[in-house]
C-alpha cells in the first residue's frame, strides 16, 4: 500500500431520515486528514448522507401495518393526520425519497500548516425509501443512498518543493472546486409486521457500499458491505421521538492501493413533538469512527439543535427543516467544525404494488 503524507477521509454517514425526514452523512460528512510519510494522497472514506424527503404517501383501507389506521376522508389517500404519524416511521408504508444539503466547514492542523482557511463542503444526497412486503408477516425496506458532492478538494503537484507557513514540503498542494457523485450505499432493512409497529420500531439488516464515485477524492476505491440496525420510539404529539440507527461496513473488494474501510455510521435522533406537526430537539447528527485512522482522528461526534414542521404548497403536504450541528469531537489534523443540514420532504404517490405480499398466496 502506498505511503502518504496526509490522508483525506470523508466518512460520509448512511442517515435513516427520522422525525426530520432526515441523513446518514453525515451526511455529515467527517473528515480528517491523517500524516505519515511519502506521498500526499486524497482518499475519503464515505460521503455525507442523511435526508431531504420526497415522502410517496398513497392510501388503502384497514390497517396500514405501522400502529396507524387507514381510514380516510377521501377513499385512497390518508388523511393529513395519518401522514403526519407514518412520516415519523423509518419502517412504516410510505415510499420516500428523503433528501438533504448538507454544507459542512473543515479545520484542522493540516490546513495550519498550509495556511489555508476553513474548507467547506457541500453535499446533497436523494434517498428513494421503498417498503416491500415480503410475505404476510415481514416487511423489506430498500433503500438506495446517492450522494452529490461540491468541494473545496486538494490537488497536489508533485516534484516542487514549496514552502508553506508550518514548513517545507517536496511538493505543492492547492484547493480546487469538485463535483460529482460518491459512493452509492445500499440500506436494507427487514421487520415483522409487529416491529414496525410504532411506540417502538425495530429493524435489522445488510449495508453495503458501492464503487461509484466519480472522482477519487470522492469515494473509497473499495467495495464494502456490513450489517445495520435500528431502533426507534415514536411517541404521540407532546411526547418524544428518540432512537438511532447503526451501520458499519468493511472493506471485501477494490483498489489495492487505497486504504481498506472500516467504519461505523451512529445517527442518533431526538425530536420533541410540539404538535402533530412540529418537532423541536437535538436533530439527527451522525456520529462516525475511523478505525482504519488513529485515535487523535478516528472520531467524529457531533451535537445539534433542529426543528421540522408539516406544510402545504398548493395541496402537497410537505415536511421541511433546518438543523444545526457542532462537532465536539474532530480529527486533529482536518475534521469537520460545524454543518448546516436542510430537509425538504414533499409528499408523493406510492405503488399498490408494495403492499402484496412478494412471497406467499
Amino acid at each position: 500500500m502506498k505511503k502518504y503524507l496526509f490522508k483525506l477521509t470523508v466518512a460520509g454517514l448512511m442517515g435513516i431520515g427520522v422525525a426530520t425526514a432526515a441523513d446518514t452523512k453525515g451526511p455529515s460528512s467527517a473528515t480528517s486528514i491523517l500524516w505519515n510519510g511519502g506521498e500526499i494522497n486524497a482518499n475519503n472514506q464515505l460521503p455525507s448522507l442523511t435526508s431531504y424527503s420526497l415522502q410517496l404517501a398513497q392510501a388503502d383501507t384497514g390497517d396500514t401495518g405501522n400502529g396507524t389506521s387507514s381510514g380516510s376522508s377521501k377513499e385512497g389517500q390518508y388523511t393529513q393526520a395519518q401522514i403526519n404519524e407514518m412520516i415519523n416511521n423509518p419502517l412504516g408504508e410510505l415510499w420516500m425519497l428523503f433528501g438533504q444539503n448538507d454544507m459542512t466547514w473543515y479545520d484542522g492542523d493540516a490546513l495550519d500548516f498550509l495556511g489555508e482557511d476553513k474548507k467547506i463542503f457541500n453535499t446533497t444526497t436523494l434517498q428513494p425509501v421503498m417498503p416491500f412486503q415480503l410475505t404476510e408477516n415481514w416487511k423489506y425496506i430498500f433503500r438506495p443512498v446517492v450522494p452529490i458532492h461540491y468541494w473545496d478538494a486538494p490537488s497536489v503537484s508533485e516534484g516542487t518543493p514549496t514552502h508553506y507557513p508550518g514548513g517545507t514540503l517536496p511538493l505543492s498542494v492547492d484547493f480546487d472546486h469538485e463535483f460529482g457523485m460518491g459512493d452509492i450505499v445500499l440500506w436494507n432493512a427487514f421487520a415483522t409486521n409487529e416491529m414496525a409497529k410504532p411506540p417502538n420500531i425495530f429493524g435489522f439488516g445488510i449495508t453495503t457500499m458501492l464503487d461509484t464515485a466519480t472522482e477519487d477524492i470522492f469515494g473509497t476505491g473499495k467495495w464494502s458491505a456490513g450489517p445495520m440496525g435500528l431502533a426507534f420510539h415514536v411517541g404521540p404529539p407532546g411526547g418524544w421521538i428518540f432512537g438511532t440507527v447503526v451501520q458499519h461496513w468493511w472493506s471485501y473488494a477494490g483498489d489495492d492501493d487505497r486504504e481498506d474501510v472500516n467504519l461505523t455510521n451512529i445517527q442518533y435522533v431526538a425530536f420533541y413533538r410540539l404538535s402533530a406537526e412540529t418537532n423541536i430537539g437535538l436533530g439527527s447528527p451522525n456520529i462516525t469512527a475511523d478505525w482504519e485512522a488513529d485515535s487523535d482522528n478516528r472520531w467524529s461526534v457531533p451535537v445539534g439543535v433542529g426543528f421540522n414542521t408539516m406544510a402545504k404548497i398548493g395541496k402537497v403536504p410537505v415536511k421541511w427543516g433546518l438543523e444545526l450541528h457542532y462537532y465536539v469531537e474532530k480529527p486533529d489534523t482536518f475534521g469537520p467544525e460545524w454543518n448546516l443540514r436542510f430537509i425538504f420532504s414533499p409528499v408523493v404517490p406510492k405503488p399498490a404494488f408494495s403492499k402484496t405480499p412478494i412471497f406467499g398466496d
